[in-house]
Protein backbone atom coordinates (compact mmCIF):
# COMPACT_ATOMS: atom_id res chain seq x y z
CA UNK A 1 0.00 0.00 0.00
CA UNK A 2 1.40 3.47 -0.21
CA UNK A 3 1.89 5.00 3.32
CA UNK A 4 3.22 7.81 1.96
CA UNK A 5 -0.06 10.19 2.25
CA UNK A 6 -0.35 9.18 5.93
CA UNK A 7 3.06 9.43 6.70
CA UNK A 8 3.49 13.34 5.05
CA UNK A 9 0.45 14.06 7.44
CA UNK A 10 2.54 12.13 10.47
CA UNK A 11 5.50 14.21 9.67
CA UNK A 12 3.51 17.51 9.55
CA UNK A 13 2.62 17.32 13.17
CA UNK A 14 6.25 18.02 14.19
CA UNK A 15 5.94 21.34 12.43
CA UNK A 16 2.07 21.99 13.59
CA UNK A 17 3.04 20.56 17.29
CA UNK A 18 6.67 20.84 17.26
CA UNK A 19 8.22 19.34 20.25
CA UNK A 20 6.25 19.60 23.53
CA UNK A 21 7.63 17.83 26.71
CA UNK A 22 4.98 16.49 28.95
CA UNK A 23 2.98 13.41 29.56
CA UNK A 24 -0.56 15.07 29.78
CA UNK A 25 -1.02 14.01 25.68
CA UNK A 26 0.23 10.28 25.95
CA UNK A 27 -1.63 9.56 28.91
CA UNK A 28 -4.90 10.70 27.20
CA UNK A 29 -3.97 8.39 24.10
CA UNK A 30 -3.57 5.82 25.62
CA UNK A 31 -6.34 6.09 28.29
CA UNK A 32 -8.32 5.21 24.57
CA UNK A 33 -6.39 2.17 23.72
CA UNK A 34 -7.05 1.03 27.44
CA UNK A 35 -3.35 1.17 28.48
CA UNK A 36 -1.59 -1.10 26.34
CA UNK A 37 1.46 -0.05 27.44
CA UNK A 38 0.79 -1.79 30.83
CA UNK A 39 0.14 -5.23 29.65
CA UNK A 40 3.69 -6.44 29.07
CA UNK A 41 6.74 -6.13 30.76
CA UNK A 42 8.92 -3.29 29.79
CA UNK A 43 12.71 -2.78 29.87
CA UNK A 44 13.01 1.42 29.77
CA UNK A 45 16.38 3.08 28.48
CA UNK A 46 17.11 6.79 28.57
CA UNK A 47 20.62 8.43 27.94
CA UNK A 48 22.37 10.67 25.31
CA UNK A 49 24.71 8.56 23.40
CA UNK A 50 24.03 4.53 23.46
CA UNK A 51 20.71 4.09 23.78
CA UNK A 52 20.08 2.77 20.44
CA UNK A 53 23.05 0.35 20.89
CA UNK A 54 22.23 -0.78 24.32
CA UNK A 55 18.18 -1.46 23.33
CA UNK A 56 18.91 -3.49 20.62
CA UNK A 57 21.78 -5.53 22.46
CA UNK A 58 18.89 -6.51 24.86
CA UNK A 59 16.64 -6.99 22.03
CA UNK A 60 18.76 -9.29 20.10
CA UNK A 61 19.93 -11.56 23.44
CA UNK A 62 16.44 -11.66 24.45
CA UNK A 63 15.64 -12.73 21.56
CA UNK A 64 17.82 -15.70 21.14
CA UNK A 65 16.62 -16.65 24.71
CA UNK A 66 13.72 -17.37 22.62
CA UNK A 67 11.36 -14.40 23.78
CA UNK A 68 8.96 -12.33 21.65
CA UNK A 69 10.49 -9.54 21.88
CA UNK A 70 9.42 -5.65 20.79
CA UNK A 71 11.81 -2.79 20.13
CA UNK A 72 10.88 1.20 19.99
CA UNK A 73 13.94 3.21 19.03
CA UNK A 74 14.00 6.60 17.04
CA UNK A 75 14.36 8.34 14.62
CA UNK A 76 14.66 6.16 12.02
CA UNK A 77 17.23 5.92 9.04
CA UNK A 78 15.15 5.04 5.75
CA UNK A 79 11.63 4.37 6.50
CA UNK A 80 9.35 5.36 9.38
CA UNK A 81 8.43 1.31 10.21
CA UNK A 82 12.17 0.87 11.41
CA UNK A 83 11.05 2.51 14.94
CA UNK A 84 8.62 -0.31 15.97
CA UNK A 85 10.12 -3.92 15.63
CA UNK A 86 9.34 -7.51 16.92
CA UNK A 87 12.04 -10.01 17.14
CA UNK A 88 13.76 -7.59 14.56
CA UNK A 89 10.92 -7.48 12.08
CA UNK A 90 9.51 -4.13 10.78
CA UNK A 91 6.13 -3.49 11.92
CA UNK A 92 4.39 -3.48 8.20
CA UNK A 93 2.49 -0.53 6.15
CA UNK A 94 -0.78 -1.76 6.36
CA UNK A 95 -0.26 -1.99 10.87
CA UNK A 96 1.44 1.81 10.51
CA UNK A 97 -1.90 3.21 8.22
CA UNK A 98 -4.35 1.12 10.49
CA UNK A 99 -3.25 2.08 14.12
CA UNK A 100 -1.76 6.02 12.96
CA UNK A 101 -5.02 7.35 10.82
CA UNK A 102 -7.34 7.86 14.55
CA UNK A 103 -3.96 8.48 16.69
CA UNK A 104 -3.42 11.68 14.33
CA UNK A 105 -6.97 12.61 14.40
CA UNK A 106 -7.24 12.10 18.31
CA UNK A 107 -4.36 13.88 18.54
CA UNK A 108 -5.01 16.99 16.46
CA UNK A 109 -7.77 17.82 18.60
CA UNK A 110 -5.52 18.20 21.91
CA UNK A 111 -2.09 19.49 20.03
CA UNK A 112 -0.59 16.40 20.04
CA UNK A 113 2.52 15.67 18.48
CA UNK A 114 4.15 13.07 16.04
CA UNK A 115 6.51 11.28 18.71
CA UNK A 116 3.31 11.33 20.79
CA UNK A 117 1.13 9.67 18.02
CA UNK A 118 4.17 7.21 17.25
CA UNK A 119 4.94 6.14 21.15
CA UNK A 120 0.94 5.35 21.61
CA UNK A 121 1.29 3.66 18.33
CA UNK A 122 3.88 1.38 19.14
CA UNK A 123 2.38 0.13 22.52
CA UNK A 124 -0.57 -0.64 21.17
CA UNK A 125 1.03 -2.61 18.05
CA UNK A 126 3.12 -4.54 20.95
CA UNK A 127 -0.02 -5.01 22.74
CA UNK A 128 -1.94 -6.52 19.83
CA UNK A 129 1.09 -8.95 19.20
CA UNK A 130 1.33 -9.54 22.41
CA UNK A 131 5.19 -9.47 23.24
CA UNK A 132 6.68 -11.18 25.91
CA UNK A 133 8.87 -8.36 26.26
CA UNK A 134 9.16 -4.90 25.16
CA UNK A 135 12.68 -2.59 25.12
CA UNK A 136 11.95 1.21 25.24
CA UNK A 137 14.11 3.66 24.33
CA UNK A 138 13.08 7.70 25.13
CA UNK A 139 13.24 10.36 22.61
CA UNK A 140 14.67 13.18 23.93
CA UNK A 141 15.17 13.31 27.65
CA UNK A 142 13.63 11.31 30.34
CA UNK A 143 11.36 12.70 32.81
CA UNK A 144 8.40 14.57 30.41
CA UNK A 145 9.42 12.12 27.64
CA UNK A 146 6.33 10.84 26.43
CA UNK A 147 7.73 6.87 26.72
CA UNK A 148 7.88 7.91 30.40
CA UNK A 149 4.31 6.82 30.85
CA UNK A 150 5.52 3.03 31.05
CA UNK A 151 5.79 1.17 34.49
CA UNK A 152 9.09 -1.14 33.68
CA UNK A 153 10.48 -3.65 35.77
CA UNK A 154 13.78 -1.93 34.35
CA UNK A 155 15.42 1.09 33.82
CA UNK A 156 18.71 1.80 32.22
CA UNK A 157 20.57 5.26 32.27
CA UNK A 158 23.52 5.13 29.37
CA UNK A 159 26.41 7.66 29.05
CA UNK A 160 25.27 11.36 29.34
CA UNK A 161 26.50 14.19 27.34
CA UNK A 162 25.42 17.61 26.14
CA UNK A 163 22.53 17.68 23.91
CA UNK A 164 18.83 18.98 23.31
CA UNK A 165 20.36 22.05 25.79
CA UNK A 166 16.68 24.24 24.50
CA UNK A 167 14.47 21.19 26.62
CA UNK A 168 17.39 19.23 28.87
CA UNK A 169 19.35 22.25 30.66
CA UNK A 170 22.62 23.32 29.43
CA UNK A 171 25.31 21.78 32.12
CA UNK A 172 25.80 17.69 32.76
CA UNK A 173 24.14 17.75 36.14
CA UNK A 174 20.91 18.75 34.63
CA UNK A 175 20.43 16.82 31.40
CA UNK A 176 21.72 14.08 33.97
CA UNK A 177 18.59 15.03 35.78
CA UNK A 178 15.96 15.03 33.08
CA UNK A 179 17.64 11.29 32.51
CA UNK A 180 16.89 10.61 35.84
CA UNK A 181 12.99 11.13 35.03
CA UNK A 182 12.63 7.56 33.99
CA UNK A 183 13.68 6.19 37.49
CA UNK A 184 10.18 4.99 38.81
CA UNK A 185 9.54 3.06 42.29
CA UNK A 186 10.45 -0.73 42.99
CA UNK A 187 12.18 -0.68 39.07
CA UNK A 188 15.85 -1.14 39.65
CA UNK A 189 17.82 1.13 37.68
CA UNK A 190 21.48 0.51 35.57
CA UNK A 191 23.25 3.28 35.21
CA UNK A 192 26.22 2.82 32.34
CA UNK A 193 27.59 6.60 32.37
CA UNK A 194 30.80 6.49 33.19
CA UNK A 195 32.03 9.78 34.97
CA UNK A 196 36.24 10.99 34.64
CA UNK A 197 36.27 9.51 31.53
CA UNK A 198 37.98 11.93 29.34
CA UNK A 199 35.43 12.63 25.63
CA UNK A 200 37.06 14.95 23.30
CA UNK A 201 39.69 16.11 25.09
CA UNK A 202 37.72 17.15 28.34
CA UNK A 203 36.90 15.01 31.28
CA UNK A 204 33.48 14.13 31.95
CA UNK A 205 32.21 15.51 35.08
CA UNK A 206 31.25 13.37 37.65
CA UNK A 207 27.59 13.13 38.10
CA UNK A 208 27.00 9.78 40.18
CA UNK A 209 25.18 11.84 43.14
CA UNK A 210 22.34 12.95 40.78
CA UNK A 211 21.14 9.63 39.97
CA UNK A 212 21.76 8.02 43.58
CA UNK A 213 19.49 10.94 44.61
CA UNK A 214 16.85 10.17 42.46
CA UNK A 215 17.07 6.42 43.07
CA UNK A 216 16.63 7.04 46.88
CA UNK A 217 13.94 9.41 46.38
CA UNK A 218 12.06 6.44 44.43
CA UNK A 219 13.06 4.27 47.56
CA UNK A 220 14.55 2.05 44.37
CA UNK A 221 17.94 0.11 44.11
CA UNK A 222 20.59 1.53 41.71
CA UNK A 223 23.95 -0.09 40.12
CA UNK A 224 26.25 1.74 38.38
CA UNK A 225 27.88 -0.71 35.38
CA UNK A 226 31.40 0.32 36.25
CA UNK A 227 31.54 -0.84 39.82
CA UNK A 228 31.61 -4.56 38.96
CA UNK A 229 31.82 -5.03 35.00
CA UNK A 230 35.28 -4.38 32.99
CA UNK A 231 34.89 -4.44 29.54
CA UNK A 232 38.07 -4.16 27.16
CA UNK A 233 38.19 -3.33 23.17
CA UNK A 234 40.93 -6.93 22.68
CA UNK A 235 40.67 -6.52 18.50
CA UNK A 236 38.87 -4.69 15.58
CA UNK A 237 38.70 -6.55 12.84
CA UNK A 238 38.78 -5.42 9.29
CA UNK A 239 35.20 -5.79 9.09
CA UNK A 240 34.35 -3.63 11.84
CA UNK A 241 33.14 -6.49 13.89
CA UNK A 242 35.34 -6.55 17.63
CA UNK A 243 36.45 -8.77 20.30
CA UNK A 244 36.16 -7.59 23.89
CA UNK A 245 37.49 -9.20 27.12
CA UNK A 246 34.61 -8.96 29.73
CA UNK A 247 35.41 -8.82 33.58
CA UNK A 248 33.00 -9.59 35.91
CA UNK A 249 34.74 -10.33 39.70
CA UNK A 250 37.30 -12.90 38.86
CA UNK A 251 35.47 -13.87 35.82
CA UNK A 252 37.26 -13.19 32.29
CA UNK A 253 35.03 -13.66 29.10
CA UNK A 254 35.67 -12.98 25.31
CA UNK A 255 32.66 -11.81 23.18
CA UNK A 256 32.71 -11.36 19.52
CA UNK A 257 30.24 -8.07 18.45
CA UNK A 258 29.39 -6.93 15.12
CA UNK A 259 29.18 -3.42 16.63
CA UNK A 260 32.65 -2.16 17.16
CA UNK A 261 34.46 0.90 19.20
CA UNK A 262 35.76 2.28 22.34
CA UNK A 263 32.30 3.37 23.22
CA UNK A 264 30.40 0.50 22.62
CA UNK A 265 32.38 -1.19 25.65
CA UNK A 266 30.63 0.89 27.83
CA UNK A 267 27.54 -0.39 26.01
CA UNK A 268 28.11 -3.98 26.38
CA UNK A 269 29.27 -3.25 30.01
CA UNK A 270 25.67 -1.86 30.60
CA UNK A 271 23.94 -4.57 29.10
CA UNK A 272 25.81 -7.32 31.18
CA UNK A 273 25.40 -5.57 34.17
CA UNK A 274 21.31 -5.48 33.67
CA UNK A 275 21.48 -8.92 33.00
CA UNK A 276 20.80 -10.00 36.84
CA UNK A 277 18.01 -8.11 36.69
CA UNK A 278 16.41 -9.58 33.51
CA UNK A 279 17.45 -12.92 35.00
CA UNK A 280 14.48 -12.50 37.70
CA UNK A 281 12.01 -13.00 34.51
CA UNK A 282 13.76 -14.46 31.79
CA UNK A 283 15.67 -17.92 31.18
CA UNK A 284 18.87 -16.08 29.86
CA UNK A 285 22.04 -18.51 29.25
CA UNK A 286 25.45 -17.83 28.23
CA UNK A 287 25.07 -18.93 24.61
CA UNK A 288 21.86 -16.53 24.30
CA UNK A 289 24.61 -13.31 25.42
CA UNK A 290 27.18 -14.83 22.96
CA UNK A 291 24.48 -15.03 19.91
CA UNK A 292 22.82 -12.28 21.11
CA UNK A 293 26.07 -9.85 20.81
CA UNK A 294 27.85 -11.39 17.89
CA UNK A 295 24.10 -10.53 15.73
CA UNK A 296 23.09 -7.51 17.10
CA UNK A 297 22.27 -5.97 13.56
CA UNK A 298 20.63 -8.75 11.90
CA UNK A 299 18.79 -10.24 14.92
CA UNK A 300 17.33 -6.28 15.94
CA UNK A 301 17.44 -4.42 12.81
CA UNK A 302 19.79 -1.68 14.09
CA UNK A 303 22.25 -0.08 11.32
CA UNK A 304 23.97 2.81 11.01
CA UNK A 305 26.53 2.67 14.00
CA UNK A 306 30.06 2.18 12.44
CA UNK A 307 28.25 0.40 9.57
CA UNK A 308 31.06 -0.75 6.91
CA UNK A 309 28.83 -0.46 3.79
CA UNK A 310 31.33 -0.91 0.98
CA UNK A 311 35.00 -2.22 0.87
CA UNK A 312 36.41 -1.04 -1.86
CA UNK A 313 36.57 2.14 -1.40
CA UNK A 314 36.56 1.58 1.90
CA UNK A 315 33.28 3.71 3.32
CA UNK A 316 31.54 3.62 6.52
CA UNK A 317 28.62 5.60 7.48
CA UNK A 318 27.62 6.00 11.58
CA UNK A 319 24.25 8.39 12.81
CA UNK A 320 26.82 9.48 15.91
CA UNK A 321 25.13 13.58 15.82
CA UNK A 322 26.90 15.19 19.02
CA UNK A 323 30.27 15.53 20.07
CA UNK A 324 31.06 12.55 22.35
CA UNK A 325 29.53 10.48 19.55
CA UNK A 326 31.98 11.68 16.71
CA UNK A 327 34.91 11.26 18.84
CA UNK A 328 33.96 8.06 19.25
CA UNK A 329 33.68 7.41 15.57
CA UNK A 330 37.12 8.73 15.16
CA UNK A 331 38.93 6.80 17.88
CA UNK A 332 37.03 3.33 16.41
CA UNK A 333 38.60 4.26 13.08
CA UNK A 334 41.73 5.16 14.08
CA UNK A 335 41.79 1.84 16.56
CA UNK A 336 40.84 0.22 13.14
CA UNK A 337 43.56 1.00 11.74
CA UNK A 338 43.26 4.36 9.92
CA UNK A 339 45.41 7.19 10.39
CA UNK A 340 45.19 11.42 11.05
CA UNK A 341 44.66 12.42 7.82
CA UNK A 342 43.93 10.08 5.75
CA UNK A 343 40.03 9.69 5.17
CA UNK A 344 37.16 11.29 3.56
CA UNK A 345 34.79 12.77 5.45
CA UNK A 346 31.15 13.61 4.48
CA UNK A 347 29.59 16.20 7.00
CA UNK A 348 26.57 17.41 7.42
CA UNK A 349 24.45 18.40 10.63
CA UNK A 350 20.78 20.04 11.91
CA UNK A 351 21.31 23.41 13.28
CA UNK A 352 20.31 22.97 16.75
CA UNK A 353 23.16 20.83 17.57
CA UNK A 354 26.96 21.22 18.74
CA UNK A 355 27.95 21.50 15.38
CA UNK A 356 31.22 23.28 16.23
CA UNK A 357 31.79 20.37 18.83
CA UNK A 358 31.46 17.41 16.14
CA UNK A 359 33.71 19.65 13.60
CA UNK A 360 36.18 20.09 15.77
CA UNK A 361 35.94 16.33 16.83
CA UNK A 362 36.21 14.80 13.51
CA UNK A 363 38.33 17.46 11.94
CA UNK A 364 41.48 15.18 12.90
CA UNK A 365 40.76 11.84 10.86
CA UNK A 366 40.16 13.95 7.83
CA UNK A 367 42.24 14.64 4.81
CA UNK A 368 39.38 16.55 2.91
CA UNK A 369 36.26 17.61 5.16
CA UNK A 370 33.15 17.22 2.93
CA UNK A 371 30.55 19.38 4.35
CA UNK A 372 26.50 19.02 2.76
CA UNK A 373 23.00 20.20 4.14
CA UNK A 374 20.54 17.57 4.41
CA UNK A 375 17.43 18.65 2.29
CA UNK A 376 15.12 19.94 5.58
CA UNK A 377 14.69 22.69 7.27
CA UNK A 378 16.52 22.11 10.08
CA UNK A 379 19.63 21.41 8.53
CA UNK A 380 22.45 23.93 9.05
CA UNK A 381 23.11 25.54 5.83
CA UNK A 382 26.10 24.28 3.94
CA UNK A 383 27.56 28.04 3.73
CA UNK A 384 27.28 28.24 7.51
CA UNK A 385 29.24 24.94 8.02
CA UNK A 386 31.79 25.72 5.61
CA UNK A 387 32.25 29.40 7.67
CA UNK A 388 32.23 27.51 11.13
CA UNK A 389 35.20 24.89 9.61
CA UNK A 390 37.36 28.35 8.61
CA UNK A 391 36.60 29.96 11.47
CA UNK A 392 38.34 27.21 13.76
CA UNK A 393 41.02 26.44 11.68
CA UNK A 394 40.17 24.11 9.48
CA UNK A 395 41.24 24.82 6.04
CA UNK A 396 40.88 21.22 4.35
CA UNK A 397 36.99 21.75 4.09
CA UNK A 398 34.55 22.02 0.41
CA UNK A 399 31.44 23.21 0.85
CA UNK A 400 28.61 21.02 -1.27
CA UNK A 401 25.28 21.74 -3.07
CA UNK A 402 24.12 18.30 -1.63
CA UNK A 403 24.75 15.48 0.06
CA UNK A 404 25.18 13.22 -2.96
CA UNK A 405 27.32 15.80 -4.29
CA UNK A 406 29.45 15.45 -1.02
CA UNK A 407 29.23 11.73 -1.42
CA UNK A 408 30.15 11.10 -4.74
CA UNK A 409 33.33 13.76 -4.73
CA UNK A 410 34.38 11.84 -1.27
CA UNK A 411 34.11 8.16 -2.40
CA UNK A 412 35.98 9.51 -5.92
CA UNK A 413 39.28 10.01 -3.47
CA UNK A 414 38.85 7.44 -1.06
CA UNK A 415 38.53 5.66 2.17
CA UNK A 416 35.15 7.72 3.12
CA UNK A 417 33.03 8.47 6.71
CA UNK A 418 29.44 9.75 6.77
CA UNK A 419 28.61 10.87 9.89
CA UNK A 420 26.94 13.93 11.90
CA UNK A 421 23.17 13.30 11.62
CA UNK A 422 20.47 10.36 10.85
CA UNK A 423 18.93 12.35 7.78
CA UNK A 424 22.96 12.69 5.83
CA UNK A 425 23.06 8.71 6.30
CA UNK A 426 19.22 8.72 5.21
CA UNK A 427 20.31 10.54 1.46
CA UNK A 428 23.48 8.68 1.42
CA UNK A 429 21.79 5.20 1.74
CA UNK A 430 19.68 5.98 -1.30
CA UNK A 431 21.87 6.14 -3.38
CA UNK A 432 23.39 2.91 -2.25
Amino acid sequence: MDLKPILDELFAMTFHAGIRPGLERITELCSHLDEPHLRYPVIHVAGTNGKGSTCSMLASILTHAGYKVGLYTSPHIRQFNERIRINGTMISDEDVARLARPLMDQAKSFGGTFFEVTTAMAFQYFAERRVEVAIIETGLGGRFDATNIVQPFLSIITQIDIDHTEYLGTTLPQIAGEKAGIIKQGAPVVIGHRSGIVVNGRPVPDIRDVFVRKAESANTPISFAEDTIYVEMDAIHPDLTMTVSVTNDADRKYYTTDLCGQHQTSNIATVIAALPAISELYFVEEPHIREGLLRVKSTSGLYGRCDLINVDPFTVIDVSHNPGGIAALRDTLIASGKTPNSMQVVFGAMSDKDVAGMIDAIAPLAHTLHLCSPALPRALAVEELLNLALSRGIMNAVAHSSVAHAYKAAIAHGPTVVCGSFHVIDEVMLMC
